[in-house]
């Protein structure tokens, strides 16, 4: 019975802290993500540069302070495009994004207060620079680090290299498709 009352009193923790956003001011925030993680190093002020660990993807981020996303919604939006796409992944090999498919777009279904949209890069028409399905899903995983689990839930673009070269390019905004 103590198990099942600490188990509840902890979903019960976890389940307010997503639905409250919490205000962190800039500098802890940074110090925080500096200090707990070598794979991102900032740039400027709102300039990230984001290599997303165990894989070839590295973000450049410009993140826009003054148009905060919530927290809740941006949560939602990234796990769940990161569920759908490890679902599709497990049930198919890896491949260049479909053509309905880029731009790549998902949003917040239940709130609306969330979009994340990226697109390949095509230079030259050649189809060695464009974004893969997992490509994406390693995007989704550093969006998720950099901007829910290092609190910078604000509206960002980004661009998309893999190694040095740039695959494509994106956007998480307040709003929906």
């Amino acid at each position: 019975m103590r198990f099942l009352c600490t188990y509840l009193s902890s979903l019960l923790f976890v389940a307010v802290t997503l639905s409250v956003p919490v205000d962190i001011p800039p500098a802890s925030v940074t110090d925080n993500l500096f200090s707990n993680n070598p794979s991102l190093s900032l740039v400027q002020d709102t300039h990230y540069s984001y290599h997303v660990p165990n894989t070839p993807i590295s973000l450049v981020l410009v993140l826009v302070r003054q148009s905060p996303i919530e927290r809740p919604a941006l949560f939602r939006t990234i796990f769940t495009s990161q569920q759908t796409l490890r679902h599709q992944l497990s049930q198919e090999s890896n491949r260049w994004l479909d053509a309905d498919d880029d731009p790549y777009q998902v949003d917040d279904k239940r709130s609306g207060k969330c979009m994340i949209g990226m697109k390949s890069v095509h230079v030259g028409g050649t189809d060695g620079q464009r974004l893969t399905y997992r490509d994406v899903l390693d995007v989704m995983q550093g969006l998720w680090d950099v901007l829910y689990l290092g609190r910078n839930g604000y509206n960002t673009v980004y661009q998309i290299k893999n190694g040095s070269v740039v695959v494509g390019h994106g956007k998480i905004i307040v709003g929906n498709v």
